[in-house]
């Protein structure tokens, strides 16, 4: 097969791939509802409504339309899917798809956003924003799973499966922290309305054209591999029974339904439950959103170091438990419990936010990772090979969830209102509200953002519990295993016998990019590291006191590091790798940027030449060529 990442760096474009098109999905899915109806934003004057306190959809209807459109999104997966794993084209079959979908989505996504009825058509805009989110849902889903389903084919190996899953999650990343704690004072500080800013985000959806130009398909490959056969063709029918009695994936879906209806109901009510259930303005919510999003960085890093010790079952359960205690950290901020003190409430949130921060960046990951593991395993053991179906499903799982938790419920219960001495009552907002109940408005409060942390934490433990049906782990020997388990006819010999690969070394840019994203909290994590890992082999460096000298005091580092990178070119040259002395370049980087506390450029030089040392052991272990 032609592997079309052949370079650390076209690993990591690859997985910018989706970035533009999921940052416009995560806007959408942060803000759209409430744009469209601020029921649940409360009194507050915000940007983040078209218009502040106009309701421009049919309140009754939409959430049911809207429900729909998000579940026939995945129904129409399951065709396009097959259409994607079977097409042969002469430019392939992951490019033509992307090529044909690429400008309806963007053109949909627009049009969701403009309600041409005005406030006085609730219901044409509720009909018109149906439609069109029925072209952008479909469009959307059908880019990304051509894109996710071409990732058991143009990878070599489970690390690098591993590696373009985590940078793939790392772009996420860096999608919620923008739309969580930088949109709402790019929102604040500019008066700009969230509408506005949707249609000027549009050019990002240009990061999809991505795989077109890296993937290495079609004719002039001798599709699907240079001079090899055509892949086997699978029909629909063969397709659905090998992906729904695929025990292995429906373990792992069971799972993963449980995190998505969570999720999707926590995102598409955070801004309600911080705005109107904290009453917190736009600056007080991106320093709660920081504590959420700023740390995932870092803990996606030690949840990758977790998951090799304890495997991913135990590591993902973790993630689990803590989303459950996080989320709850919504409720006992909220005015109804705090009664608006902020000192409390901030604190509530902030620590809320870092636990949370935790099982952030593993349930963006998981999905890809797991999903591509277990279709890569099965055609090597059968043959065939329909990845894209396994996307389908995912997606058709979660879009039905997405769709009950984000859009059926949720919107429907944000138009409910309470006050302590009991009682609800339907209202189009909190005015509403309290003219009915007869009380002032700062008595009422929205039921629907004081509930959603409550049915949040139950499914997360209810998805804990699910999680003891997966395999402990996803390597290809245990996904194997499994698949031997539900079907002895199959060899799994090659996987017995076959020696995991094992990938130790730490791509740099990735490594600077935690660091900047993190406030340079994962460089300090990174050089101590970084230090261990020369000790191992020079029996010599680290301790506290060097670590904290290296990273703390300005001028200090460059003793530390000019030493440790001398000991480290001993001990290569002992295992017989040659590194050259760059003693002058540590020296002058930490002269240039003695306040920045971590020398990053020191940093990547020792860990480029560290990482020499690893490839030839791990070449040397899994029996290849030096």
């Amino acid at each position: 097969m032609v592997k079309s990442l052949n370079k650390n760096w076209k690993e990591f474009l690859f997985a910018l791939s989706g970035f533009g098109p999921n940052f416009l999905m995560v806007l959408m899915g942060a803000y759209f509802t409430d744009a469209l109806n601020p029921a649940a934003l409360g009194m507050n004057q915000t940007e983040q409504a078209i218009a502040s306190g106009v309701c421009f959809i049919a309140p009754a209807i939409f959430p049911i339309l809207y429900a729909i459109s998000k579940a026939f999104d995945g129904i129409i997966d399951i065709p396009f899917a097959h259409i994607a794993d079977n097409l042969s084209t002469k430019w392939g079959r992951t490019r033509p798809v992307i090529a044909v979908c690429f400008l309806p989505m963007v053109l949909a996504y627009a049009m969701c956003w403009l309600p041409v009825g005005g406030a006085e058509k609730q219901m044409f805009n509720t009909i018109w924003i149906f439609l069109w989110c029925i072209v952008f849902f479909s469009t959307y889903t059908m880019n990304l799973i051509a894109f996710y389903g071409s990732l058991s084919t143009v990878c070599c190996d489970e690390p690098q499966r591993l590696r373009v899953s985590g940078y793939k999650a790392f772009f996420d990343t860096i999608s919620y922290c923008l739309v969580y704690a930088l949109v709402p004072l790019i929102l604040s500080g500019t008066g700009l309305h969230i509408d506005k800013f949707a249609l000027l985000s549009l050019p990002l959806m240009l990061t999809m054209v991505i795989p077109i130009l890296l993937i290495k398909e079609g004719e002039k490959y001798g599709y699907p591999e240079r001079g090899g056969e055509a892949p086997k063709k699978i029909s629909i029918t063969e397709s659905l029974k090998l992906t729904f009695s695929n025990r292995v994936f429906l373990s792992w879906t069971a799972v993963n339904c449980c995190t998505f209806f969570g999720l999707q109901m926590f995102l598409v009510g955070m801004n309600a439950m911080i705005i109107g259930g904290m009453g917190f303005n736009g600056a007080e919510m991106a320093i709660a959103n920081t504590c959420a999003f700023a740390p995932v960085p870092v803990m996606l890093y030690f949840f990758n170091k977790l998951k090799a010790q304890k495997g991913i079952r135990f590591t993902y359960q973790t993630c689990l438990l803590a989303f459950a205690v996080a989320i709850m950290s919504f409720f006992f901020a909220s005015t109804f419990v705090t009664g608006g003190n902020k000192p409390v409430q901030m604190i509530i949130a902030c620590v809320g936010g870092v636990v949370g921060s935790w099982a952030i960046g593993a349930f963006f990951m998981m999905p890809y990772m797991a999903t591509s593991q277990i279709s890569s395993v099965e055609e090597q053991l059968t043959g065939k090979n329909h990845s894209a179906m396994y996307f389908a499903a995912n997606a058709v799982t979660t879009s039905v969830v997405g769709a009950v938790s984000g859009g059926l419920i949720y919107e429907s219960i944000k138009n409910v209102f309470t006050t302590k001495g009991g009682g609800f009552i339907f209202a189009e907002n909190a005015a509403d509200a309290a003219s009915k109940f007869g009380v002032d408005a700062a008595q009422v409060f929205n039921f629907g953002t004081l509930s959603v942390p409550f049915i949040v934490c139950i499914v997360c433990v209810l998805g804990f519990f699910l999680a003891f049906t997966m395999p402990k782990d996803f390597a290809p020997n245990v996904v194997a295993k499994e698949f031997k388990r539900f079907d002895p006819s199959l060899d799994i010999s090659r996987f017995e016998n076959e020696k995991q690969p094992v990938d130790r070394q730490e791509v740099i840019f990735v490594q600077i990019g935690l660091s900047i994203l993190s406030g340079f909290i994962f460089g300090f994590i990174w050089a101590g590291m970084l230090l261990r890992s020369i000790k191992q082999y020079t029996g010599k460096g680290l301790n506290l006191l060097k670590w904290l000298v290296g990273c703390a005091i300005p001028f200090g580092g460059i003793f530390v590091v000019v030493a440790a990178h001398k000991q480290l070119i001993r001990a290569a040259a002992e295992r017989g790798v040659t590194i050259k002395d760059k003693t002058v370049w540590l020296v002058i980087s930490g002269l240039i940027l003695p306040l920045m506390g971590v020398n990053v450029v020191a940093m990547a030089i020792m860990q480029s030449d560290l990482n020499r040392i690893y490839a030839k052991e791990d070449a040397e272990t899994n029996g290849l060529a030096v």
